[in-house]
């Protein structure tokens, strides 16, 4: 589904017409009739009050998979908060706040030191997922894993 669809599901779902939508975002009902025509999609500023008026992330009002993960750590990018930040102080969808910031990487980290450090949520994820790893195992798919992902991905 493209932004424009879902934008304008978004407004019907909560029972509002293009001039409330319009109101709650402190913008024209002409730009929201744009978005949902597919004319223009709204700025970074704009997906983040969208986001947080509608509940759900900008990977899903951007039509992207809502199960889109860090490309560097592979942490589940759920939230707005959770997304790192290019230069321009824009949103990468791409990294999570914890590898990306200012449009670098925070930490010098080989593939093997993020995999190490991801290990140290093992017990949270072996809770989560109903599964009981052990290190050796969650090590072994961690690194598999990760080489899979843009950060370490080598061509």
């Amino acid at each position: 589904m493209e932004t424009k669809e879902i934008l304008a599901e978004l407004r019907k779902s909560k029972g509002l017409t293009q001039d409330e939508m319009a109101e709650k975002l402190l913008v024209t009902r002409q730009a929201v009739s744009r978005w949902e025509t597919g004319e223009t999609t709204p700025n970074v500023d704009t997906l983040k009050l969208l986001s947080k008026e509608f509940e759900v992330s900008i990977n899903q009002l951007l039509g992207e998979p809502q199960n889109n993960i860090c490309q560097s750590c592979a942490m589940p990018l759920q939230n707005i908060e959770e997304l790192g930040t290019e230069t321009d102080g824009g949103i990468s969808t791409e990294y999570c706040a914890h590898c990306y910031q200012d449009g670098s990487f925070t930490h010098n980290r080989s593939m093997e030191e993020m995999a190490e450090g991801n290990l140290e949520y093992l017990d949270h994820w072996n809770a989560g997922q109903g599964t009981n790893y052990t290190k050796d195992e969650a090590r072994a798919i961690l690194q598999t894993h990760l080489a899979t992902l843009k950060r370490w991905k080598t061509t």
